[in-house]
């Protein structure tokens, strides 16, 4: 059964010797369980309004965000590992790298109504430290 939850996303990078960039946005998504996974589905808003499509599964041990539109990504999440995935812009493709430091996910179940995922990563692009990532969403269930 899907339920309908309300979203609040905040992303920030942080790159040595340089202020952090952080950007947020508020959404609406979908959040269902199919076997034993549970998954959450949004949209993300961007300044050039591009669609990019999230997906983020959640199986009790590892995170996997899906990002697909403009931006295709693939990349998984397990607290103290190195993960692999993929990056693919219209023009290019690229190997990446979580080293994630930090994985926490409370989702919004049974009679919780809020949640929040948080997840604190070092990711590689093609093999190059791209910064240190923060992921934080709120998560909560409006029906």
């Amino acid at each position: 059964m899907k339920r309908k939850v309300k979203i609040s996303f905040q992303t920030t990078t942080f790159i040595q010797g340089q202020q952090p960039d952080a950007f947020s946005f508020d959404t609406e998504g979908d959040l269902y369980i199919k076997g034993s996974a549970s998954y959450l589905r949004f949209k993300e808003t961007h300044a050039h309004k591009q669609d990019v499509f999230s997906t983020m599964k959640w199986d009790g041990r590892e995170l996997m965000l899906i990002r697909q539109g403009t931006i295709i990504m693939r990349q998984s999440f397990l607290a103290k590992e190195e993960t692999y995935g993929r990056y693919v812009t219209p023009e290019a493709s690229w190997e990446t790298k979580a080293r994630t430091d930090t994985l926490l996910v409370q989702l919004p179940t049974g009679a919780k109504q809020k949640g929040r995922i948080y997840v604190r990563y070092q990711f590689f692009l093609q093999g190059q430290l791209t910064g240190e990532h923060e992921i934080r969403l709120a998560v909560e269930r409006i029906e």
